[in-house]
C-alpha cells in the first residue's frame, strides 16, 4: 500500500475483563485435561499470551484522535514547491471528519492519510475487524475549471512486523473518483517490493455514505474486505517498507484521499472526503 506511516508511539491498551490469568485457568481446569485434549503446555502458553494481550474495542463518531500524514502518491509540476503537510488537512465536525487535499489549489497531487495505530507485540496474532463509513461530499465533474475534484478515496488495514519479517501485512481498497474515469474499485496486492493495484469492481459516483468492512489475521493469512456488504476478492498483501520504519509490531487502520492528477491542463481542484462511525475490534487467536 502506498503510504509512509511509521509506528513510533505506544497507545494505551484496552482492558479485557474476559481474559483469564494462568492461575485462574488452573483453578478451573482439571489437571488431566491439560495433558490431553487441551494440548498441554501450548494451551497454557496461548492463554498467557492472550491474558497479556487485551482485546481491542475501539470506536468513534469521527476521526478525532487519529494522526495525519502525507502518503507517497505525490506530484508537483516543475516550478511548484514540493508537496508538504500544508497542502492537506483533517477537519473534525461533530458527526464526521473531512480529509482535504491540495487545499492551497496548487498544480500538484497530494496524498493525505489519516490513521489510527495500536502497537502490541501480539498484533500479528489478532483477528482485526474494522469498519467505517465514507462518502464524497460532491459529485465529480469532467470540467477543468471545477473547484472540487479528486483522484481517489482509499482505505486499509495493516499490521507491521518490525522485529521479524520487516513486512507490512494487510489489505487496501481504492475508489477512483477522477471524473474522467469510471468509478473503479481497485485492490492492493503486494509480495515484497512488487506491489500494484488490481481491478476489483466499480462504484458509481454519488454522495451517499458507503460502509467498508475489513478483516485481517496476519499470522494465518486471512483477509476479507466488503463495501456496502459486497465482498471483494482481496488477498493478504506483504509489502516491503523503508529501512527507517521501526522495530515495533503495530496495527493501523487508515482512511486516505489523493487529489486529482493535474496534468496536462494544470488542474487546481481541491479534493474532499468524509469519514464517520469507525470501529476496530480485535481478538487474540493463535494461528
Amino acid at each position: 500500500m502506498s503510504e509512509n506511516t511509521k509506528p513510533l508511539k505506544t497507545e494505551t491498551p484496552c482492558t479485557d475483563r474476559s481474559a483469564l490469568s494462568r492461575r485462574d485457568f488452573l483453578k478451573l481446569t482439571p489437571p488431566v485435561l491439560l495433558g490431553g485434549i487441551w494440548g498441554g503446555s501450548q494451551v497454557i502458553a496461548d492463554i498467557e499470551a492472550a491474558s497479556a494481550s487485551p482485546g481491542i474495542n475501539l470506536s468513534g463518531r469521527n476521526l478525532k484522535g487519529w494522526e495525519l500524514t502525507l502518503g507517497d502518491a505525490l506530484y508537483n509540476r516543475p516550478g511548484e514547491p514540493p508537496v508538504d503537510m500544508t497542502d492537506i488537512e483533517m477537519i473534525h465536525e461533530r458527526a464526521y471528519s473531512e480529509l482535504r487535499a491540495n487545499i492551497n489549489r496548487r498544480i500538484i497531487m497530494a496524498h493525505a492519510i489519516a490513521y489510527k495505530r495500536r502497537i502490541n507485540a501480539n498484533s500479528l496474532n489478532y483477528l482485526h475487524s474494522c469498519s467505517y463509513l465514507f462518502r464524497l461530499p460532491y459529485i465529480p465533474m469532467a470540467d477543468e475549471a471545477a473547484e472540487l475534484n479528486g483522484e481517489t478515496i482509499e482505505g486499509g488495514l495493516f499490521v507491521w512486523d518490525g522485529p521479524g519479517t520487516r513486512l507490512d501485512y494487510g489489505i487496501a481498497f481504492q475508489w477512483i473518483v477522477n471524473p474522467w474515469g469510471d468509478g473503479s474499485i481497485n485492490l492492493w496486492e503486494a509480495d515484497g517490493d512488487a506491489g500494484h493495484w488490481v481491478a476489483g469492481g466499480s462504484l458509481p459516483f454519488d454522495t451517499n455514505w458507503h460502509r467498508v468492512k475489513m478483516v485481517v489475521h496476519a499470522a494465518s493469512g486471512l483477509a476479507r474486505l466488503a463495501i456496502d456488504d459486497k465482498p471483494y476478492p482481496v488477498t493478504l498483501s506483504k509489502t516491503t517498507k523503508d529501512p527507517s520504519w521501526g522495530t515495533e509490531v503495530a496495527a493501523r487502520l487508515q482512511a486516505e484521499i489523493v487529489s486529482i492528477y493535474p496534468e496536462p491542463a494544470g488542474l487546481r481542484a481541491i479534493h474532499k472526503a468524509q469519514f464517520r462511525n469507525w470501529r476496530w475490534q480485535g481478538k487474540f487467536i493463535r494461528s
